[in-house]
Parts: C-alpha cells; sequence; structure tokens
C-alpha cells in the first residue's frame, strides 16, 4: 500500500510512518504559494533539502513539484494525483500536511458565504471526492471533519491539521492527529482493505459535541465503529439515482445534484423515498419550508417532495412518499 504526503511539514508524518511499518512513502512538495501561509517574498535555499536524519535504511522518496489535482478513483479505491506539467500519478492513501491543509482552509474562507466555486483559483488545489464532489463544495460554509482528520465523501485522504478554528492549534494537538492517521492508516493494510472512510453519523456526532463545547480538544482512542473499512466487494449502491434533477419551489427553481434511495414500507405499504440535494451551481440553495415542492429528474415526471432540514454539510434533504421520481427496478 503506497502512501502520498504532500506538503512542506512532512517529517513527523514519515517518521511515524515508517515506525508503523508504512514503507511505501513518497512525499510531493509543492513549491507555489499553496504550499505558503502567507507565501514568502523570496525562497531562500533550504538546509534541510537534503538531510533526513531520521532514515534509517533508505531515504524516503520526495519530489519537489507542485500539485494541482486530486480525484479519487471510485472503482480502483486509489487517488488520481495530478502534477505540474499534467503528470498523473496515483496513491492508495493521501495525507496532507498543515501547511497545506491551513492553505485549503484559507480558501474555503475567501470564498464568499453561499457561493461555491468549481474551478479553482491559480495556484488552488482542487479536490474531488466520492460521487463527484468537491471539497470545496463540501466545505462551503466551513470546514466539516472528524476529529480535524477525515471528512466523509473523500475516502482515504487524511489532514493533518488547521481545519478547526475552535480548536488551539499547538504541537501536541497535531502530533495526536499525526497518531491517529497512522492508526487508521496501518488498519487499512492490516485488514487488506482497499477504502477507509469516516461516517457520516460519527463526523456529524462530534460537531454537536463540538458545539456542546466549542474550544475543547477531543481525546479518545479510536474505535472501530468511527470509519467504515471496506474493499470493493463488500460495498453495494448506497442509492438509486444518482445525478442532476431540478427542485421546483413556487416562484423559483433550482438546479441540484440529487442522491436518492427508496423502500416500501412493510406497514403503510406505501413506497418512501428520501435523499440528499447538492447545489449544481453557483447559489445557495434555499431554507427548508412547508412550501409544496416538487423533484424533477431528466425524462420523468415531477414527484411531490418534502424538504426535511438542512444537513450539516449545507444540502438539503429531501423525502416523499408514493411514486418516486426516479424508475424502479421492475
Amino acid at each position: 500500500m503506497n502512501v502520498a504526503v504532500i506538503g512542506t511539514e512532512s517529517r513527523a508524518i514519515v517518521r511515524r510512518l515508517r515506525a508503523a511499518g508504512i514503507a511505501e512513502v513518497i512525499v510531493y512538495e509543492p513549491f507555489s504559494p499553496l504550499a505558503a501561509t502567507p507565501p514568502p517574498v523570496a525562497r531562500q535555499p533550504r538546509a534541510r533539502r537534503h538531510r533526513w536524519p531520521y532514515r534509517r535504511d533508505r531515504p524516503v522518496p520526495r519530489r519537489l513539484v507542485d500539485v494541482s489535482e486530486l480525484a479519487f478513483d471510485e472503482e480502483a479505491d486509489r487517488w488520481q494525483i495530478r502534477l505540474a506539467g499534467n503528470e498523473l500519478v496515483q496513491a492508495r492513501v493521501v495525507i496532507l500536511t498543515a501547511d497545506t491543509t491551513r492553505r485549503l482552509r484559507a480558501d474555503a474562507a475567501d470564498q464568499p458565504v453561499g457561493v461555491l466555486s468549481e474551478i479553482p483559483s491559480s495556484g488552488r488545489l482542487s479536490i474531488t471526492g466520492r460521487e463527484a464532489r468537491t471539497l470545496g463544495r463540501a466545505w462551503w460554509s466551513a470546514p466539516v471533519t472528524f476529529r480535524g482528520i477525515a471528512t466523509h465523501g473523500f475516502p482515504n485522504l487524511f489532514f493533518v491539521g488547521g481545519t478547526e478554528p475552535t480548536v488551539e492549534e499547538h504541537l501536541s494537538a497535531q502530533a495526536a492527529r499525526v497518531d491517529l492517521i497512522a492508526t487508521w492508516v496501518c488498519a487499512l493494510q492490516r485488514q487488506s482493505g482497499t477504502r477507509i472512510e469516516v461516517r457520516a453519523s460519527t463526523q456529524h456526532e462530534y460537531h454537536r459535541r463540538l458545539a456542546l463545547t466549542p474550544g475543547a480538544p477531543r481525546r479518545g482512542r479510536p474505535k472501530p465503529h468511527h470509519f467504515d473499512l471496506t474493499v470493493a466487494a463488500d460495498r453495494h449502491a448506497d442509492h438509486d439515482y444518482l445525478g442532476p434533477a431540478v427542485l421546483d419551489l413556487p416562484g423559483a427553481e433550482y438546479r441540484v445534484f440529487a442522491t436518492l434511495a427508496g423502500h416500501t414500507d412493510p406497514i403503510d405499504g406505501r413506497y418512501h423515498w428520501y435523499g440528499r440535494l447538492d447545489p449544481a451551481e453557483a447559489v445557495a440553495l434555499p431554507e427548508p419550508a412547508r412550501a409544496s415542492a416538487f423533484l424533477v429528474l431528466p425524462g420523468r415526471a415531477p414527484a411531490a417532495a418534502s424538504l426535511t432540514e438542512r444537513d450539516p454539510w449545507g444540502n438539503l434533504r429531501v423525502t416523499g412518499i408514493g411514486a418516486p421520481p426516479f424508475a424502479l427496478e421492475t
């Protein structure tokens, strides 16, 4: 299992991974302003460029190259890493160092509230996870992570620090995150898994407790129920429809990206469908209301829907009873 570490502050991460028995580690150190906060006026030669005092048997492969894009391949459970010059490399697990994560957080803060940017500005790192969902869309209101190390919807991707402004950033907290990341990467290798992803329920509960006591650091040992460790054979589609749709409200229409599923209730015998609506344009979705709503899928008749609530990631949860907007298998 190969691990890619992206950023300049990689020494502690590589040392911890090597101590845990993860040998296939390569470091991509960007030299553009992406890795600097704030960007330096003039870059001086670094004395430690070729000095790795913690190596024992062989040096850690390291490349001084800009990284422009990360895209998760759901079929292979690997990250496609696009480097300068349009070079494409792969890694099973990607770890973003603290300086790279801080840059991502600063880029998300630069976006106006309610405005989504699908095309990153020059020097920004574009990250696309499962179901073509970008990190900019997931963090459009604020960075949403579990323990500051992972975000649901972005498997095999870890952050070392700098994602939670309410938690004071210090060396001990960063070291604790490095230990957590190494623990889960080792668990993925030990169980011969190909995908590790924090559960949505775990992430939601973590932020609920964080809101009750802001600024309090979260400690504790990792639990098996925090993450899903799977291989392709263990997974099945958790949705019946995934694609574009139109949310029709009184006086307004919104283009959305819908993830829908459903089942027949054994008690009332009716079909209940539900799902999540992500904005497909640079416009924030409206607040849930009691007004009648319809969901229209391409080539399908409108289906009456109810907007129940806004989830922690700023998307709308939708439900309906009766004929669903998507086609059912016969």
